[in-house]
């Protein structure tokens, strides 16, 4: 079990830790609820022109925490370039447990009766949406958002996510830590249902999304460095934005 559990140390110093709190109140409650109606006004019914919100949101959010977090990044990178066939390697084992994860549960769901656009829309997997869905923006803009969703995005859940609800509780009740991520995971869902309802729709989303971290955090403990869940939401989110739109071409 300590092998498929071990113990972990790697971890965001504490004023990073700290820090991370105001860039959830930030991310999840003004610029979605305040800021964003007051940019995309008029622009809403203008998909073509509000997916560039989508795709600047998740720009900034991930420029502000690329900053933020540089050192805790810098710190593990040094463990990378000692060993990166061992942080690849599990990285490329996550990715591969995540695609048969989310085949299975979504034929589940799908068997269970969810509307497939309820599951489809939700991937490639990001913080929050603001005004479309993950693979809506993709299809609307195909390079620009999916340069966004495949580098920015996975550094915003990655800090917002693992390193704010994740790390710090593994590196002292490992059993602890699943549950923990799975709440963090669970607030912008909660916004977004407060903000603009739709709750089948949006908790649809959290439930296929939550294996995705749930196997990321693991990747993040068996290494104990936090590149290694990077590059697996960098690498399935650069997935998911090619192959779905190709598989569900209409």
């Amino acid at each position: 079990m300590n092998r498929l559990f071990p113990s972990m140390t790697s971890k965001p110093e504490k004023i990073q830790f700290f820090s991370l709190i105001p860039c959830c109140l930030f991310m999840f409650i003004l610029i979605p609820i305040y800021i964003m109606p007051l940019l995309g006004f008029g622009l809403w019914e203008e998909w073509e022109s509000s997916v560039w919100l989508e795709i600047g949101y998740h720009v900034l959010n991930g420029v502000i925490l690329l900053a933020l977090m540089a050192g805790y990044l810098k710190e593990d990178w040094f463990m990378v370039t000692t060993d990166a066939g061992h942080i690849l390697k599990h990285a490329a084992l996550t990715v591969g447990l995540i695609v048969g994860t989310e085949l299975l549960l979504i034929g589940i769901l799908l068997l269970c009766g969810f509307p497939p656009e309820y599951l489809y829309e939700w991937f490639p997997v990001v913080e929050m949406s603001v005004s479309h869905t993950p693979l809506f923006a993709v299809r609307l803009q195909p390079v620009f958002a999916t340069l966004a969703l495949s580098v920015f995005a996975p550094i915003s859940v990655c800090s917002l996510f693992y390193c704010l609800g994740f790390a710090p509780v593994c590196y002292h009740k490992p059993w602890l830590a699943y549950p923990c991520v799975a709440v963090i995971a669970l607030i912008p869902s909660v916004v977004d249902i407060l903000w603009r309802g739709n709750a089948p729709f949006v908790l649809s989303g959290y439930l296929v999304q939550l294996p995705v971290h749930l196997l990321a955090c693991w990747a993040y403990q068996k290494t104990d460095n936090v590149w290694t869940p990077l590059f697996t939401l960098a690498a399935t989110n650069l997935l998911a934005s090619i192959v779905l739109p190709i598989l569900l071409l209409r």
